[in-house]
């Protein structure tokens, strides 16, 4: 937080109009009203008001009150026909200013409250909070010029930043209420400008109008000789709570705090002055070696010897001698590490101590950098470690140990895995010794080697032995064996055309084998070519191949006949010519794959069956009841039995001619 309000008051500071060097007097009313060091202003008055107002023996209280930053703090309350002097005996007030309260109105007045006054009480004209009809909120009024702003605005037991601020250059009087414009004023006749020696009101009246007066709790106040931006009113609504509560003119940040070891540690001043002129800096480093820095800094220290350290920083104002002080400890400590392994075992097992040379206790001990525990003593086993230990202040030493115990062994063999038949694999293996041996023999280029190649002809568990002296550890890989892949595939079928026909392929080998792959071909006619159960839609006859695959490479092929049978067919000639010549002289069903004809009817041009027959081989000679029919254009309808048992149907028209 600190360093945003740094941020914050440099902004401050680029957003004013620069003078030779800027002046700010702030007052937080800690039980008192003294302005802040290192500033050289007069403490604030608490004064009563002029004119004829009934006023009580106290012109106020310094009470507690939440400010809205926890916790509650000290405040001070003005009471009814009471407010503060500001000597501005610097001058601080005059053309260009700033002034900032953070106020909270506790009670209003009559009609108007005075909040400003830069006539040392001789002129009604000022910035006053008034009522407005049927509202028990107020507005802003500068009087004569009436409301300005957003109205009303102002409620009781509520705290706002209140920002006056103008413009020498331009002569703009700018009044904002938090973040809030509320009046934007062209002060030609400079009404609101100060003079030095002539003091500045705050919340009391003149004596032209009486009792025009409130009561409020003030929590911050300040005169600054430079203007406020927008965006500088803004930076200071967001950090009111820093600004109000913490005079940060002295602060300066420790890295790291504590410190652990000998090595340097930096200081940097962090805290705000309005001016980069016009102070000294003094610093007291309890003894340290200065290994760079001065003035401000920041600086590099170091430290010989342990313990609590005292930085002290002393900012002196150079104009009159006012100083600010601010004291941070901060604690060096410094702390040794060793490690002692205890093997006593053939088995791998160990324990470790780490020991402290120097450091203050209470100490805890880790050797993961993330658990500590009061014990120093761990049970380990052959690794690297890297061990810490934790002193009371939180620095932390740690150390390299490297424990590599008697019968330690590390053995690891790959995962289980899968080849295919009249393959062959490198068994790889990570370990820690140099004698090894695999059992079975059988099937491996060398059995002693750590990483033999294996050509199991059928699923094999190998087991490997990992021996150091006395001492032996195993560990076993499983190489699965797919054999020589069959494949069972849908029989060579006649198929009818037209027609979804089901396909299906697998392999008993591939049985519990992951991720097999399918790739049948031609495409032609398929659902999917890469599935183990395709739909096929075939017009004529086809050979389909499919081959299974396993990601190991594995694969197996079948093939399968499909004979599509062609469709069935019944129809008759177009014309036939009855006439006695001996040819085309009946009109007979042609048919192809029909077993039983269930009609055949021929109609005349009145819709009137002429003919009717259930007789495949049976046809119309071209008589009506025995009588030659005449020459023309005849309908007839026809339906069938295929021999599938499928009762097919057609019909049309037939010329006879004679």
């Amino acid at each position: 937080m600190k360093s945003g309000f740094l941020s914050i008051t440099i902004l401050l500071f680029l957003s004013g109009i620069c003078l030779a060097q800027n002046v700010e007097n702030s007052y937080r009313f800690y039980d008192d009203f003294e302005v802040a060091a290192p500033a050289c202003s007069k403490d604030l008055e608490p004064v009563k008001a002029l004119g004829s107002c009934s006023v009580g023996n106290k012109e106020g209280d310094f009470i507690t009150d939440n400010v809205g930053c926890r916790p509650s703090r000290s405040v001070y309350h003005t009471n009814m026909n009471n407010g503060l002097r500001f000597a501005n005996s610097e001058g601080t007030v005059s053309e260009t200013y700033t002034i900032q309260m953070y106020v909270k109105n506790t009670r209003w007045g009559s009609t108007r409250t005075r909040i400003i006054d830069f006539s040392n009480g001789q002129d009604d004209e000022g910035i006053y909070f008034k009522s407005t009809n049927g509202s028990p909120d107020r507005c802003i009024d500068f009087f004569p010029n009436g409301i300005s702003g957003s109205c009303p605005f102002f409620k009781t037991d509520q705290y706002y930043l209140i920002t006056l601020t103008r413009n020498g250059l331009t002569g703009i009087v700018d009044l904002y209420a938090d973040n809030s414009l509320l009046a934007s004023y062209r002060d030609t006749d400079k009404k609101y400008v100060g003079k030095a020696g002539v003091p500045i009101y705050i919340f009391r009246d003149d004596a032209e109008v009486s009792c025009e007066s409130g009561e409020a709790n003030f929590a911050f106040l300040s005169f600054k000789n430079y203007y406020f931006s927008r965006s500088a009113v803004s930076s200071a609504n967001n950090d009111i709570c820093i600004l109000a509560n913490i005079n940060v003119a002295a602060d300066f940040l420790i890295d790291p705090s504590p410190s652990c070891g000998s090595k340097s540690i930096k200081v940097a001043y962090s805290g705000y002055l309005p001016s980069e002129t016009g102070y000294s800096f003094q610093w007291d480093f309890d003894g340290a070696t200065i290994v760079s820095g001065s003035g401000k800094g920041p600086y590099a220290l170091r430290w010989i010897s342990p313990g609590t350290k005292k930085i002290t920083l002393t900012i002196t104002n150079d104009a009159c001698g006012k100083k600010v002080v601010n004291t941070k400890p901060t604690i060096v400590s410094f702390t040794d590490v060793e490690a002692v392994v205890d093997d006593k075992q053939c088995n791998g097992n160990a324990t470790l101590t780490i020991n402290t040379l120097k450091g203050n206790s209470p100490f805890q001990y880790s050797i993961d950098s993330v658990n500590f525990q009061a014990s120093n003593v761990f049970n380990v086993t052959t690794k690297d470690y890297k061990v810490f230990i934790k002193d009371d202040n939180g620095c932390i030493k740690d150390t390299l140990i490297r424990v590599s115990l008697k019968g330690t062994i590390q053995v690891k063999t790959m995962s289980d895995t899968t080849i295919c038949s009249g393959q062959k694999i490198q068994l790889m293996t990570t370990g820690n010794v140099s004698e090894y041996s695999w059992s079975p023999a059988a099937d491996l280029d060398d059995a002693q080697r750590k990483d033999p190649f294996a050509s199991p002809e059928q699923t094999t568990q190998y087991i490997i032995t990992a021996t150091d002296r006395d001492c032996f550890k195993k560990d076993t890989v499983i190489v699965t064996v797919i054999p020589e892949i069959q494949v069972v595939l849908t029989p060579d079928s006649t198929i009818p055309a037209n027609k979804a026909f089901q396909l299906n392929a697998s392999s008993p080998q591939l049985a519990d084998i992951q991720d097999v792959s399918y790739a049948w071909s031609p495409p032609y006619g398929l659902s999917s070519a890469a599935i183990s159960d395709p739909k096929t839609t075939l017009g004529d006859s086809q050979i389909y191949t499919v081959i299974l695959s396993t990601v190991q490479g594995c694969s197996g092929t079948g093939k399968v006949q499909l004979t599509v049978v062609p469709p069935a067919l019944i129809t008759l000639p177009d014309a036939f010519t009855p006439d006695g010549d001996g040819k085309n002289e009946v009109l007979v069903p042609i048919t192809k794959r029909i077993t039983s004809l269930k009609y055949l009817r021929i109609y005349n041009r009145w819709g009137e069956v002429i003919y009717f027959s259930k007789e495949l081989n049976e046809g119309w000679d071209g008589k009506i009841r025995g009588n030659k029919s005449d020459s023309g254009a005849y309908v007839w309808e026809m339906q069938a039995v295929t021999n599938e048992g499928e009762v097919i149907s057609k019909n049309g028209t037939v010329l006879l001619i004679r």
